[in-house]
């Protein structure tokens, strides 16, 4: 297959990046010979660029691509945001506060255009924070800050438990998916990894027949749907691979090589 002006777009957690939070080898030499045969490859993610910085400088995309599950479309080369769908803040904050209310334990980052906030933190944002190199913080995420999402974090049966919570209220303005079993992403209600894949495509000039998408979780639905064809690694849930056209190897074992190995071949 001529590899030229194609473009793979591809989720970094659970698909990239493998659970010791590494780029598997296979996948760094598929990159670069992609990008050598005149292919693109750029990123979409739930991360803002300070927390994926190493993944997204590892791989070094040659286009634009999608941060913050969706609410932004975000040159990686420039650092200029393209396009950007934030939420509303004061409904945002309202649905923060209803929330934290009735779970006060659990952690919550608010991420904004300018960086960070930390609204609580448990034992799963300190190890987030850590795991991830972010220092920075801005004092009051809810005052002047562009809002794009916020992440609700912890154990499993608990973030089950804030899902049917959320089913009790009217919240129009934002949505709420699952990026893990251990976090709950809030969402602009019209912003997703897909609506903003085709804004990309847009501003691009990317034809969705030349667009090859691959994602391990719910939250990379949008984006699989979006694409002209859809990959999802091993360890995704069985019913992501039904609506795949192809299932490839891991992320532990290169997905994303064996991804970009597959249109070699093809």
């Amino acid at each position: 297959m001529d590899l030229n002006g194609i473009l793979v777009i591809s989720d970094l957690d659970g698909t990239l990046i493998d659970r010791n939070y590494t780029v598997p080898e296979r996948t760094l030499r598929a990159v670069e010979r992609l990008k050598r045969a005149g292919g693109r490859f750029t990123v979409a993610t739930g991360r803002s660029p300070e927390s994926g910085r190493r993944y997204i400088e590892a791989v070094a995309p040659n286009s634009p691509g999608v941060i913050l599950n969706g609410t932004l479309v975000y040159d990686f080369e420039t650092g200029k945001i393209l396009w950007q769908n934030p939420m509303n803040t004061s409904g945002a904050k309202e649905c923060i506060d209803r929330i934290r209310d009735h779970f006060p334990e659990t952690g919550i980052e608010v991420f904004a255009t300018q960086g960070l906030g930390v609204v609580h933190r448990n034992e799963w944002i300190t190890q987030h924070l850590s795991r991830e190199g972010i220092r920075e913080f801005l004092p009051d995420v809810f005052h002047g800050p562009v809002l794009c999402k916020a992440i609700f974090a912890d154990e499993a049966d608990v973030i089950r438990k804030i899902i049917d919570f959320t089913g009790t209220f009217a919240h129009e303005e934002v949505r709420f998916v699952t990026s893990s079993p251990y976090f709950l992403e809030m969402l602009p209600a019209k912003a997703d990894k897909g609506s903003a894949l085709r804004e990309l495509m847009r501003i691009c000039g990317y034809a969705r027949e030349q667009v090859y998408a691959i994602g391990d979780y719910y939250n990379d639905l949008e984006l699989l749907d979006a694409a002209g064809f859809a990959a999802v690694p091993d360890n995704a849930p069985d019913d992501l691979k039904q609506r795949a056209d192809l299932v490839v190897c891991s992320c532990d074992e290169g997905a994303v090589g064996n991804l970009i190995e597959y249109l070699e071949q093809k």
